[in-house]
């Protein structure tokens, strides 16, 4: 009988590592971030964990990477695998609620225009 998945994944030097991403909060300088969650050697058990770090809600971005030697190519071959990211929210601007205005009344006097022309 073959060998369990993980044992044999890490036998051949797959890992799967997990990292996040969060921006910092409103009004901190600091820069945005990568930080690494951990390395498992099971698929299945990497993705579920970083499923559940994308539920918890505290992350903007999560990635899951396999790395692994390619014996043929003599190489690292490093790949991500999976990216769980939230929409960011845009806020809607007095700016842009009065561009939209005047887009509107913009419309407006010109099919105003147009029927007075026509009647």
């Amino acid at each position: 009988m073959g060998k369990p998945v993980a044992q044999a994944s890490a036998e051949q030097g797959i890992e799967y590592t997990i990292y996040t991403f969060d921006y910092p909060d409103k009004g901190k300088t600091s820069d945005n971030k990568w930080e690494k969650q951990g390395t498992l050697h099971e698929m299945k058990e990497a993705l579920d964990k970083a499923e559940e770090l994308y539920k918890s809600g505290e992350y903007h971005k999560i990635e899951v990477k396999q790395k692994y030697f390619d014996k043929k190519k003599n190489r690292n071959i490093d790949m991500t695998l999976k990216i769980l990211e939230k929409k960011k929210k845009r806020e809607i601007t007095a700016l842009m609620v009065m561009v939209f205005a005047v887009l509107c009344g913009s419309i407006a006097f010109g099919v105003t225009y147009l029927l007075s022309q026509n009647g």
